[in-house]
């Protein structure tokens, strides 16, 4: 895989972040400070669950962060192999999880993409109703998937690339007729691949 030099100074750092992090520390913080707030009423212990959930809470925000970047590098193995001739050294993957316009936009190449790490959240506890995105991911899904199939993007190669396997089960079971243009991708070694209806 050809990444740049930003993508691998993406990877070192991701490394470097949970190399050093003490997480058992701040669960440590939390756990006692509960436990201390139990046992005594003293409210010094609250303060201490605070910090150490705290820290838990950014460590979960970065991983996130992470999970975006590792989908976007993983997207970009799967289009080495679909394009072998682009130059992928020089073409960047590792962006801003939270920047705005299309997650892939290779306007020299006409490549569209977006990338979803969604888990859908709408399931049956009996299993008598199909797994189905929540409403607010329905929404984010349907926008992106309006958003490949706009006219702008009519010679373009469109992707909407997910990580979990439900995801693209409910992708190509509630989509694929609705936005026959846009090639449906499971990330995973082996991608699973849900490719544009001909007409």
């Amino acid at each position: 895989m050809r990444l740049t030099d930003n993508e691998k100074a993406e990877l070192w750092g991701m490394r470097f972040v949970f190399t050093n992090a003490d997480v058992g520390q701040a669960i440590g913080d939390f756990t006692q400070g509960i436990t201390g707030l139990l046992d005594s009423g003293d409210p010094e212990n609250v303060h201490r669950a605070i910090a150490g959930i705290e820290q838990v809470k950014s460590w979960f925000q970065q991983m996130h962060n992470f999970f975006h970047t590792l989908g976007m590098i993983a997207a970009k193995a799967f289009l080495e192999a679909e394009f072998p001739d682009l130059p992928w050294e020089n073409i960047e993957f590792a962006q801003n999880a939270n920047r705005s316009g299309a997650d892939l936009f290779i306007a020299t190449h006409r490549i569209v993409a977006e990338l979803k790490t969604t888990e859908p959240c709408n399931k049956s506890k009996m299993g008598t109703v199909p797994v189905k995105f929540g409403a607010q991911q329905k929404q984010n899904i349907d926008k992106d998937l309006q958003k490949l199939s706009d006219a702008k993007y009519s010679e373009f190669s469109k992707y909407m690339f997910v990580t979990s396997p439900l995801a693209y089960h409910c992708l190509v079971r509630d989509y694929r007729a609705k936005f026959p243009t846009v090639t449906f991708v499971l990330l995973r070694n082996i991608p699973d691949i849900s490719r544009p209806i001909s007409k």
